[in-house]
């Protein structure tokens, strides 16, 4: 059968949206200005609930009273659509103003989702940025369609706007669970201590915290892996070594929290699978740029000492982890840690470990000061946790604030500030919650 032309497909797609009905959506943390005359980009992580935000900004529009026909929705993920080229996107515009020609000059909102697929996207956009009446939101996954990309790419008109998956405060949304003010002394603060643990062992993408059956989450997450290894970073970077990307990707994700080094994983590694050490910074960078990985450099003034140490793994999704990775325990000390680690890490923080004598989990740096966090999924707190602190403190000036997470002790004493994780956890900003 001959594909229908591209003009009509696009008819189709705008009629079958403005015909059919939202889904259900349960709102996010993130707030985007629906307003603002700049193009605005969401990017982020494959599943991490980009196209349900765009869904959740067209409700908010449509309860304010804009028109639904003046609004639309593209997914450029949809097959009905592909392959498309940069010049068959007009056929857009012309498909719309032929359906609706009234509203020629009028304000519109167009929501762009996955449009990173189409090569040369940027020329379409900035022209009808400057051209059309229209307030223009895109997504892309960060694999295709990193920060430093939408900005080279659209020359200043964009506010760009990182969307990772839930925060505790998002998932207990998702669990349908509100923690009101003072939940504390209610009979909630036992469900929510217990969610805890759900959300440390199945992790936080949308898709997966909304799956009852336990057998079809393992599922989801395993497949979640092996996009992450085959098109997330394979596709994306060309990599010709899938085996050794592959055996990376569960070396990290096994060894959560400890400190990586590229000569170590190399003598481990090289009698299993040919590698180089090149090849393993080069993967370890496309790792970096998936966003399913943060890698911690030491804290240290000098840019030299962060070069030359390991790093600490951090990784975004303990879901994942715990499918495919090497476990003999449950480990829930590490998965503490590294929650902790990722989700100050989504929060944008300026984030390191640090090694005196002994080692402080996190540090925090801003502008004018430096904040000490150690993890003990515990109520048994170890001298370590306490001393190391202190060392931290005596090593810097401007050290403002120590917070020791723990499992449910809250006190202050010496100037560190002990808080539950489950309480950590409840603020929407996560940092600093002491």
């Amino acid at each position: 059968m001959e594909q229908m032309p591209s003009k009509e497909i696009f008819k189709f797609l705008i009629k079958e949206f403005h015909s059919g009905d939202l889904p259900k959506i349960i709102m996010r943390d993130l707030e985007i200005p629906l307003s603002s005359r700049k193009i605005v980009t969401l990017y982020g992580p494959r599943r991490s609930g980009k196209s349900f935000y765009l869904f959740s900004q067209i409700k908010i529009l449509l309860a304010q009273g804009v028109s639904g026909e003046k609004i639309v929705y593209v997914n450029f993920e949809d097959d009905r659509i592909l392959p498309l080229t940069v010049r068959d996107l007009q056929f857009f515009i012309d498909a719309y103003y032929e359906l609706y020609p009234d509203n020629k000059g009028k304000e519109l909102f167009f929501f762009f989702d996955e449009i990173q697929n189409i090569d040369n996207w940027e020329v379409f956009i900035r022209r009808i940025y400057e051209k059309e009446k229209v307030k223009i939101f895109i997504t892309g996954s960060s694999s295709r369609l990193l920060s430093r990309e939408i900005a080279t790419s659209l020359r200043g008109r964009t506010l760009s706007y990182p969307l990772y998956p839930l925060n505790f405060h998002e998932f207990l949304s998702f669990r349908g669970v509100t923690a009101e003010k003072n939940f504390q002394y209610t009979h909630k603060r036992f469900k929510i201590k217990k969610l805890v643990d759900e959300y440390l062992e199945w992790g936080i993408f949308p898709e997966v915290v909304q799956e009852e059956d336990v057998v079809l989450r393992k599922k989801i997450l395993s497949e979640y892996f092996h996009l992450l290894v085959f098109r997330d970073i394979g596709e994306r970077f060309s990599v010709d070594n899938t085996d050794m990307l592959k055996d990376l990707l569960k070396f990290l994700f096994t060894d959560i929290t400890s400190c990586f080094s590229v000569n170590s994983y190399y003598k481990l590694a090289r009698q299993r699978i040919p590698l180089s050490r090149d090849t393993i910074s080069s993967y370890l960078s496309y790792i970096e740029e998936s966003q399913y990985f943060f890698l911690l450099p030491v804290f240290s003034y000098s840019l030299k000492v962060q070069k030359v140490n390991p790093k600490k793994i951090i990784c975004l999704d303990t879901g994942i982890r715990n499918s495919i990775a090497f476990r003999f325990s449950p480990d829930k000390g590490k998965l503490a840690e590294n929650m902790v680690g990722s989700l100050l890490k989504m929060q944008g923080n300026e984030l390191y470990y640090w090694k005196g004598k002994q080692e402080v989990d996190f540090v925090v740096k801003t502008d004018k000061s430096l904040t000490g966090i150690n993890v003990t999924y515990s109520d048994i707190i170890k001298d370590r946790e306490v001393s190391s602190l202190l060392e931290f403190k005596g090593a810097f000036k401007n050290v403002k604030r120590l917070i020791l997470v723990t499992s449910d002790i809250e006190k202050t004493e010496k100037g560190i500030h002990f808080i539950p994780l489950w309480k950590w956890l409840i603020s929407k900003n996560a940092f600093p919650a002491a």
